[in-house]
């Protein structure tokens, strides 16, 4: 029991430290707008097929 709760502090390190690889990742070759606009003409046409109230 003593030594799982030894390599927790370990495995929320390891944890931490992947996640910041995957987002820093994302941010210096900028995916997050490359998959928006990959995204861009598939929302657009969704929301153009939606009935929309017209009145104000």
């Amino acid at each position: 029991m003593f030594k799982k709760l030894l390599k927790l502090p370990l495995y929320l390190l390891l944890a931490a430290v992947c996640f910041f690889v995957v987002t820093f990742t994302i941010y210096m070759f900028n995916l997050d707008m490359k998959a928006t606009a990959m995204l861009a003409p598939l929302l657009e046409k969704w929301y153009d097929h939606q009935e929309h109230n017209q009145y104000i």
